[in-house]
């Protein structure tokens, strides 16, 4: 049972925390650290989220086994269970756990029985970190065979949830884009069934290293950004099907991966394209960042292709004035004083300048 002192010196250290401008994967061990001194976990799997696909994009694991990474992604994705990311992103009740899902029966959820059970795991306590509609992370805390999670152990979780959606949302914006000598060229990988690598093009060993370097312990074979695209085609097998994601690199670039069915004997290879984004693939992402409304969102994006405020206030069909508040209110959730530099700020520091 969690003290109402630990509570609140638990969730004081997590808040102070999301606003301490830290890197993503700096924050996500040192919330894990916190989250295990008022709630106790054997193994732990935290990965950050594209707020516009909901897909995974990288990892923190702590006490789990690598190889069981796959397992569950090919779970969330193509089979029935209970308590799936995706369906707590868009649920009113964001922290769940296993046993209360399945009312104390762990043999209905076949990521039990398939994959936890031989790992010698028992109840697993899943939260979703979201600021308003935007996904920004997971986190999976395990137990070993035995004690389940309370209730005060859930209500701190979901407590201190919004405060750990906040600092990962802050991390996309404090983390800075620098000059390298990337390929600045899209990379393709071939990967088999079992999902490992075929072949690969020079880009595309690039841009899986940088991808790699930001997941703690670095992931080998495949990070889960791969894995998920690879899964999310697996789970619709229709061919005109692309799932995709925005991710960020260790270099700091902001990636697209993409995933799509080779034309082979029974479609069972799939090609996956990692390639810089571009402005028009960023800005979506970049708008949840700042919090951006959907109408400042369309503002940004004419005002970042040049047009002048009359042009912007005939094409979204509005009057000058309200043009001119929201310029007025990107300008000041992205920090910027014009035009200019928005171009120059937001997208200098969410993507490499070319050397």
């Amino acid at each position: 049972m969690v003290s109402r002192v630990g509570f609140d010196a638990g969730e004081q250290r997590i808040r102070t925390l999301a606003y301490a401008g830290l890197g993503s994967v700096e924050l996500r061990v040192a919330v894990l650290r916190e989250l295990a001194k008022v709630c106790s976990a054997d193994g732990a799997f935290f990965p950050t989220a594209d707020p516009v696909t909901l897909l995974y994009t990288s990892a923190v694991r702590v006490g789990m086994p690598g190889e069981l990474t796959g397992r569950f992604l090919n779970n969330e994705f193509n089979t029935p269970d209970v308590n799936k990311f995706r369906s707590l992103a868009v649920s009113s009740a964001t922290v769940a756990t296993l046993d209360a899902a399945t009312r104390g029966d762990r043999s209905v959820s076949a990521r039990s029985r398939e994959i936890m059970q031989p790992a010698g795991l028992g109840d697993e306590l899943r939260a979703v970190f979201r600021t308003g509609t935007a996904t920004w992370g997971y986190a999976c805390l395990h137990r070993a065979s035995g004690a389940s999670f309370d209730d005060d152990e859930r209500s701190f979780v979901q407590a201190v949830a919004p405060h750990i959606a906040e600092g990962l949302r802050r991390s996309l914006m404090t983390e800075r884009a620098l000059r390298d000598a990337s390929p600045h060229a899209p990379g393709m990988l071939t990967l088999a069934p079992d999902l490992t690598v075929l072949t690969a093009t020079p880009a595309g060993e690039y841009w899986l290293d940088d991808l790699a370097a930001t997941e703690q312990p670095r992931s080998r074979p495949l990070p889960v950004a791969l894995l998920a695209v690879a899964q999310a085609l697996r789970q619709v097998p229709h061919r005109s099907y692309v799932p995709r994601l925005t991710a960020r690199g260790a270099s700091g670039r902001w990636l697209v991966l993409h995933a799509s069915h080779l034309i082979s004997p029974a479609d069972s290879q799939i090609a996956v394209i990692i390639e810089p984004a571009s402005r028009a693939e960023l800005e979506p992402v970049i708008a949840a960042c700042y919090r951006l409304t959907a109408r400042e969102a369309q503002t940004m994006t004419l005002v970042l292709r040049g047009l002048p405020t009359k042009s912007i206030a005939k094409t979204l069909r509005i009057t000058m004035n309200t043009a001119n508040d929201h310029i007025k209110a990107i300008y000041t959730k992205t920090g910027v004083n014009s035009r200019g530099e928005l171009m120059a700020t937001v997208f200098r520091d969410h993507n490499a300048p070319k050397s």
